[in-house]
């Protein structure tokens, strides 16, 4: 058997890192893809392959003074308006339009021109210019029609939850004065009568002009004979009176989630739920009016001891998203299985097993999935390539450790461009949707999003985007905007602080982690900038040492721009390489950090790289 010689030495290698992707905290150092950082602080996608320092933001002038609990945008006439809900209070564009809100975590949706909101006690609309109770702009149905002054008819509109009142039709018989309603124990003598002439005008009655109301029978009578309906079964006097069709008449109002869905996947139904006296029952308007909630309109999603945390949607299915259900099926799918104008039924088809929603704030239907934050992490609806069924698969699977270690319960997320954008106190994670990782050792998953991880000198309450600004709200109310000119130096910096990035390697072994590694020469490339430099660091036997600080190569001159102590007469605008030889001697791994921690100054990564040789065994 051949001795191996000690003290042996192999040829010159090179090691490059340049194909950059997102951070991983689900691995040890030792097992991290050269693609991805252990500590990949305060970085972003430039541009698939390669990252960069993110912006910082600005803070508004105004600040509020109590707490925000909500910002909304209506989109009306080709222009948005913002809706803040601070306090109690409701202001657009600054200016207060309602002072009487629930000082609670606000939801709202758009449909057609209107914002439909609920702050958990009451249910709201606004129409560009001010807010309502929705139940005073509530749809009085016409509940029957074809009725004779004695009764009969047959049954229209459901009743309306919003709403007491409700109408009838009647096909006057030209002799009769008493008209019998369908309903006894009225709840008040407010009653109204249209009646319809042959030449086609009308005349109103009431109970204070024309009427005669007995509450208890439920009878209206008339001082003058209604005439002749002329036309067979075609009602001429309409009736509208008041009778209570449920024990809790402000159901609707206590609730605090909400969605848009409808037949066919149509956005033009609103679906609310999590009334916390009824905390599994949902309620459904009519399609393409959701100022009528029909008392049938409701269905109880499983067990009431689930409560409804939120709702997502794909194509037509409806995603009922309850709170650790005990045999784990906390996704209920609901598809419309038909019906007419006046009654659409929403049944469950199916029941998804997984982890339950977490944050009323957390779902986001991105273009390729449909994301929901959970205790473990987030989830997305997908399908199963075999059998069409729907199913959950983890899409954070990097991030993962970091994320079970916080609070979840108030996080908040928003759709950023191509990212799913997750904000947790100080915390912001980023899932990248361009970036997919398809590895077989994911747990249940076809793939994983790349994810980058930012930290604010702030804690973040709410995320919201405004005018192509991802935007936040703090806990003491500040707004707060991200900048988006990545051209300008003055983008990088979080309120006048310096951001501090970095991109750190995992171990580097060559693969033989039992020989030394001798290290000779180091390099990078940087973005250029006006401002810009880089600091590289390499962790030799446990100790951080700097190899290289250059604060000048990566620059490119311009006169409004000069800075004497970085100052460079170079014009030249594309990547900039770094390099110093080194000596790092008889290590058995290493992992190297570039990081940027200067106030306004860009920073972008396209190579690490270094030369090096392997030799005898490690002692």
């Amino acid at each position: 058997m051949k001795k191996e010689e000690t003290g042996a030495a192999t040829d010159k290698k090179i090691h490059i890192y340049t194909n950059f992707k997102g951070v991983d905290y689900a691995h040890a150092p030792a097992n991290v893809s050269p693609h991805r950082s252990v500590n990949g602080l305060n970085m972003v996608r430039s541009e698939v392959g390669k990252v960069c320092k993110r912006t910082g933001y600005e803070f508004d002038a105004r600040q509020w003074t109590e707490t925000v609990n909500g910002v909304h945008f209506l989109v009306k006439d080709n222009e948005t308006i913002c809706l803040v809900h601070s306090g109690s209070c409701f202001y657009a564009d600054g200016e207060i339009i309602f002072d009487r809100a629930n000082n609670h975590r606000s939801t709202a949706v758009q449909m057609g021109d209107k914002l439909y909101i609920l702050d958990g006690a009451d249910f709201l609309v606004y129409n560009g210019s001010s807010i309502s109770y929705l139940r005073d702009e509530a749809y009085v149905p016409l509940t029957y029609t074809g009725r004779s002054p004695a009764g009969g008819g047959r049954q229209m509109e459901q009743v309306n939850l919003l709403t007491a009142r409700r109408c009838e039709g009647f096909v006057a018989d030209g002799t009769s004065k008493v008209y019998n309603l369908s309903q006894p124990q009225l709840d008040s003598a407010n009653v109204t009568a249209v009646v319809y002439r042959d030449d086609g005008t009308a005349y109103t009655a009431s109970d204070q002009n024309g009427l005669v109301v007995d509450t208890v029978a439920g009878t209206v009578t008339f001082d003058r004979v209604p005439p002749l309906s002329k036309i067979t079964d075609r009602d001429n006097v309409f009736i509208t009176y008041e009778k209570a069709s449920y024990e809790d008449a402000g159901v609707l109002d206590k609730c605090t989630v909400m969605a848009v869905f409808g037949p066919g996947g149509r956005p033009d139904t609103l679906f609310v739920s999590g009334n916390p006296d009824h905390p599994g029952k949902e309620w459904f308007s009519q399609p393409g009016n959701p100022a009528f909630f029909g008392i049938a309109n409701t269905d109880t999603a499983g067990s009431d001891s689930s409560p409804v945390v939120g709702y997502s949607t794909r194509g037509d299915r409806l995603f009922v998203h309850r709170h650790n259900n005990e045999r784990q099926l906390n996704i209920l799918v609901r598809t419309c299985s038909g019906g007419d104008s006046n009654h659409y039924s929403y049944p469950v088809s199916n029941a998804l097993q997984g982890e339950s929603a977490v944050s009323g704030q957390g779902f986001v239907n991105m273009a390729n999935d449909t994301l929901f934050l959970t205790a473990k992490g987030v989830y997305a609806i997908t399908k199963n390539d075999a059998t069409q069924d729907h199913i959950t698969q983890l899409r954070s699977f990097y991030i993962n450790p970091r994320l079970e270690k916080l609070d979840l319960s108030q996080a908040v997320a928003v759709q950023y461009n191509d990212f799913y954008v997750l904000a947790v106190g100080r915390d912001i994670f980023l899932l990248d949707t361009l970036q997919k990782s398809y590895e077989t050792d994911k747990e249940y998953s076809r793939y994983q999003y790349e994810c980058y991880h930012w930290q604010l000198p702030v804690a973040v309450q709410l995320l919201f985007v405004q005018e192509g600004r991802l935007c936040f709200v703090t806990e003491d109310g500040r707004t707060g905007r991200f900048y988006t000119d990545y051209d300008n130096p003055h983008s990088f910096n979080d309120n006048g602080l310096p951001i501090t990035a970095i991109w750190q390697t995992g171990d580097f072994t060559a693969g033989i982690t039992h020989r030394i590694k001798n290290i000779y020469r180091l390099w990078v490339v940087c973005a250029v900038a006006l401002r810009t430099g880089v600091s590289v660091q390499a962790q030799v036997k446990g100790i951080w040492k700097e190899l290289l600080q250059d604060m000048t190569t990566g620059r490119f001159f311009q006169w409004s721009e000069i800075q004497w102590s970085k100052f460079t007469w170079s014009t030249d605008r594309t990547p900039k390489l770094m390099k110093k030889t080194v000596r790092i001697r008889n290590i058995d791994k290493t992992a190297f950090r570039l990081e940027n921690s200067n106030l306004n100054e860009p920073f972008g990564i396209y190579e690490l790289g270094f030369e090096y040789i392997t030799g005898s065994y490690y002692r």
